[in-house]
């Protein structure tokens, strides 16, 4: 439940990008029998639209990216009010002894992102057996 409404909040044009992914997909197929029978014109256009739902497609991708990105810069912007940087017990090489919150959440984001579409994985597998 709780799953299906944020991939909803943060993937609200995942239908339109689907049927357009199916669209220039059936494009494609045509463009690739077009150019088997030798018909130059029909390929060209085939490939103009095509070419055109393919950037309408990337539009609905980068929205939806920035839906995902602008929660947590706004919640990096609010830690790094609080917390600036974390002192390390052990001077690191290229770091030394003071690590950035951003990298730290950087860090944390990206193995709870992991994590969880592990977990989404592995729930779903044994959701098929039972």
């Amino acid at each position: 439940m709780v799953s299906a409404l944020l991939d909803k909040w943060f993937h609200p044009n995942r239908a339109k990008q689907q049927e357009l992914e199916d669209r220039i997909r059936e494009l494609q197929e045509l463009s690739n029998i077009a150019l088997e029978i030798g018909n130059r014109q029909i390929y060209q256009s085939l490939q103009v639209e095509s070419n055109e739902l393919l950037m309408k497609y990337f539009v609905y991708a980068f929205f939806d990216g920035l839906r995902f990105l602008v929660p947590h810069l706004f919640l990096l912007a609010l830690i790094s009010t609080k917390i600036s940087s974390i002192q390390l017990p052990v001077s690191l090489p290229a770091l030394g002894d003071k690590l950035s919150v951003v990298i730290v959440y950087i860090v944390l984001a990206v193995l709870a992102n992991y994590l969880y579409k592990k977990y989404k994985r592995n729930r779903d597998c044994l959701s098929k057996i039972y």
